[in-house]
């Protein structure tokens, strides 16, 4: 058995077989032609050929396979190969190469110049030509041959098969390619497939001498099979009727999806599932559907939901059973999941039959759904998609809290769970937006998911963030997001816990874990996890010892999980406050900006989150004050305290000047008439006292290692000075500051070319503050000098002679 590779070693592969020159890839392709051509061992050639499937699926070159190569790879799929061996695995290969390769016209031509020599080539050549698209020649006769090889009784079984996978690809890729009259006899054809399978077990096909015995199959639960043959009844052998019957229950749902059509009031509208459209007859065949010539259609497809109908509900009953072996609850919850999904769709083309259908999906969600998650998920969607239908009223509050508060907390790190979970989301965003709390209220469960499987699930929670939003929400999903690196962490520890406790043998190879998860099972520290990992939303605001927390699980920094949920935050941060800003009324913003200006110091030890973070915090503070400058009134207290102290500055300079620029920018009566004089002089006290402090520290700094940068300095002074302009009392003190400022900073360290830098700075806005009314026009210019509009006297002449003169001057200039 060959030793299993580990991810890192896939992804050198990757990114050497990326990195394969022009050379290097005719080499592969002239290796894989040699092989092919000069009957090498199978062994080779299956090595040669696993090489060219990585090439040409990793390469960023043109993919451009030689003729030869291409006709080599062609004659194998098509079984006239005399040189080679009969080996499956070449035959397999030289099929996903082309598979690969494809759509292109070259493999067309070649593919059509012969045919397939033996059934046994039929699986190879059909994923060809089906990759192939509209751009193969063969793939409308092909819909005719496969047809015939479904609808032919005795053929060959395991063709029929393959022949049902190729028309459900077809008929949900290229629906105009199947005619009506196609898709009953296909619909016919499944129907006898799912009644008329025998309930006998096969003889052994390895066995000389035909068994005299004549048993039955037996149900999930070691029962001899009294009714008709399912996908649960188990066999030692299968035969034909009861492979294809298995076959058939797997392709319905997928058939059903892409052949039918709603037949409310006789038009042709598509199939929804979950708000989703889906492919539907549409054009002539829908007419001639509805059409007198219609009667057998409808006949046909009243009889095939039938006898879906009934297999379907046959396989809810048998999952009720007790299975004789462990392993088969995995077939039993596929099996039922699948069962359900059926009938949600057989129920759109027929909705006569929830009523009918409702008490079996009812009792397998009292007696199955709260040990299968997948399969609570597919019960609470048929009730999501025919709650109206029903006589009964059901709610879905019940089970929406089962299955989103405890059972994914249960099942948080099963991928197949977590998976069905977020397409039940994306499925039925606007329902669950709009009918019922189960995106609001339970967004800390939700939000889990994407922590746990960042990588994963980041584009989906783009689409599903902005319906998570409420003016409720707001503030507790701001935490949410900026928290969940923590909560990532915590998850990290409680599977730690888990796995500890179902293994403690792991402490042999991973004794480090013991540490971690003994800081989970502290009581004194259960409130703050259980607080991190809360599936219920309703708080407003965070946990005081946020930092303390920080600490506890600060080790975990570094662990990959934590490292890509921080890289995939920032992004998600940005759709947030896109979201907030675009639709939420002036009192949800104000409450925000305290949540930012606190938030900036508290975030998860991770450097370049950290960083980034700030930067996304600072541009949506930006944004806002832009969109509501009154902000700086109402929430003076806030920003005065924030700009008061030197603890604020600390590892967030940038954040910082941001505030203060937009402090100098909009603290003025012409963006609020309540911005008065004494609103002014408190934002100017604060940062006067912080900019002494912070003159004093650079001065004391050593040389070349300033604790805050000049820009910061200068910014702080252009603002007092912005400030005084507008306040004129508050005029000599600024000039008498900015001058203290400049005779430290003389004597200070700092570089020559920041020295100079600031003092200049200095210099303007002191002798700009000398002319009052020049520093007011310069300095807090109003709003129509900003926007361009300089002549509102429409009869002066100032305006028509500088356009009459610009447009005398540059033809000249051109």
């Amino acid at each position: 058995m060959a030793a299993p590779i580990d991810g890192k070693s896939v992804r050198f592969l990757l990114i050497k077989e990326r990195g394969l020159s022009k050379k290097e890839l005719e080499a592969v392709y002239n290796e894989a032609h040699q092989c092919l051509v000069s009957g090498a061992p199978p062994i080779q050639c299956v090595h040669s050929l696993r090489k060219l499937l990585l090439a040409i699926s990793c390469t960023k070159l043109h993919r451009e396979i030689p003729k030869n190569l291409l006709r080599a790879l062609c004659i194998v799929v098509l079984g006239t190969n005399t040189n080679l061996p009969q080996f499956e695995p070449i035959s397999l290969l030289c099929s996903a190469v082309l598979q690969e390769y494809g759509p292109t016209p070259q493999l067309d031509v070649e593919l059509g110049a012969g045919q397939a020599s033996d059934l046994r080539h039929v699986p190879y050549l059909l994923p060809v030509i089906l990759a192939q698209g509209r751009c193969s020649k063969r793939l409308e006769k092909l819909v005719s041959q496969m047809l015939k090889w479904v609808s032919t009784v005795g053929f060959n079984s395991e063709i029929q098969c393959r022949a049902l996978s190729s028309l459900v690809t077809t008929a949900t890729q290229h629906r105009d390619l199947l005619s009506d009259e196609q898709i009953y006899v296909v619909g016919s054809q499944l129907s006898d497939w799912l009644s008329n399978a025998s309930t006998k077990q096969a003889t052994s096909p390895h066995s000389k001498q035909k068994s005299s015995k004549n048993e039955s199959v037996t149900e999930i639960d070691g029962r001899e099979c009294q009714d008709f043959f399912t996908l649960l009844s188990l066999s030692s052998y299968y035969g034909q009727d009861q492979l294809l019957n298995i076959h058939t229950f797997s392709s319905l749902r997928a058939w059903l999806l892409a052949t039918t059509t709603s037949p409310a009031g006789g038009a042709s509208r598509p199939l929804e599932v979950g708000g989703r459209g889906l492919p539907s007859l549409g054009g002539e065949g829908a007419s001639r559907a509805a059409s007198s010539g219609g009667k057998f259609a409808n006949k046909a497809r009243k009889a095939m939901i039938e006898k879906a109908c009934e297999y379907c509900l046959r396989v809810i009953d048998l999952c009720h059973r007790r299975p004789l072996k462990i392993q088969d609850q995995d077939l039993i919850q596929a099996c039922l999941v699948e069962a359900i999904e059926t009938l949600i769709v057989i129920c759109r083309l027929d909705t006569s039959l929830v009523s009918k259908l409702y008490p079996s999906i009812k009792q397998a969600h009292t007696n199955l759904a709260k040990k299968w998650p997948r399969v609570q998920l597919a019960i609470l969607q048929f009730f999501l998609d025919y709650s109206e239908a029903l006589h009964v009223v059901f709610k879905p509050e019940e089970t929406i809290a089962d299955l989103f508060g405890e059972v994914i907390t249960r099942y948080m790190h099963d991928d197949t769970v977590t998976f069905d979970t977020v397409t039940f989301l994306l499925t039925n965003l606007q329902q669950l937006c709009l009918e019922t709390e189960l995106l609001e209220k339970y967004s800390p469960s939700i939000l889990r998911i994407l922590a746990w499987n960042p990588r994963t699930f980041l584009s989906d929670y783009v689409e599903i963030l902005p319906a998570m939003i409420s003016t409720d929400t707001a503030k507790e999903m701001l935490h949410l997001l900026l928290d969940l690196p923590c909560t990532t962490a915590s998850l990290i520890l409680t599977h730690r816990e888990k796995q500890l406790r179902q293994n403690p043998s792991l402490l042999e190879s991973q004794p480090s874990w013991l540490t971690s998860v003994n800081i989970l099972r502290k009581p004194e520290h259960q409130p703050w996890f259980n607080y991190i990992l809360r599936s219920q939303s309703g708080k407003g605001d965070t946990i005081t010892k946020l930092n303390f927390l920080y600490k506890l699980i600060e080790n975990l920094a570094s662990h990959p999980r934590v490292l890509i949920c921080s890289q995939a935050i920032p992004s998600l941060v940005r759709l947030y406050f896109k979201t907030v800003l675009q639709h939420a009324d002036y009192d949800l913003v104000s409450q925000l900006v305290p949540i930012i200006l606190e938030r900036s110091a508290i975030l998860f030890p991770i450097t370049t989150y950290q960083d980034e973070m700030r930067r996304v915090l600072g541009d949506a503070l930006l944004e806002m004050f832009s969109l509501h400058p009154s902000l700086v009134v109402d929430q003076r207290t806030e920003l005065q305290d924030f700009i008061g102290a030197l603890r604020h500055i600390d590892g967030k300079e940038d954040f910082f000047s941001h505030v203060v620029w937009i402090i100098g920018q909009y603290t003025a009566s012409m963006h609020d008439k309540r911005c008065t004089m004494e609103i002014i002089s408190g934002y100017y006290e604060s940062l006067e006292t912080l900019l002494y402090e912070v003159s004093v520290l650079v001065q004391s700094s050593t040389e070349g290692k300033p604790p805050y940068s000049i820009r910061l300095m200068a910014i702080m002074m252009t603002t007092l000075a912005k400030l005084a302009s507008r306040c004129q009392d508050l005029i000599p003190r600024v000039i008498l500051c900015l001058t203290k400022i400049s005779q430290q900073q003389t004597k200070s360290r700092v570089g020559q070319d920041d020295k100079k830098v600031l003092l200049s700075r200095a210099t303007e806005l002191v002798n700009l503050l000398k002319l009052p009314d020049v520093a007011s026009a310069i300095l807090s210019p109003s709003t129509d000098i900003r926007e361009g509009r300089w002549h509102s006297d429409v009869n002066a002449s100032i305006p028509l002679l500088l356009k009459a003169a610009s447009q005398l001057i540059q033809p000249q200039a051109s």
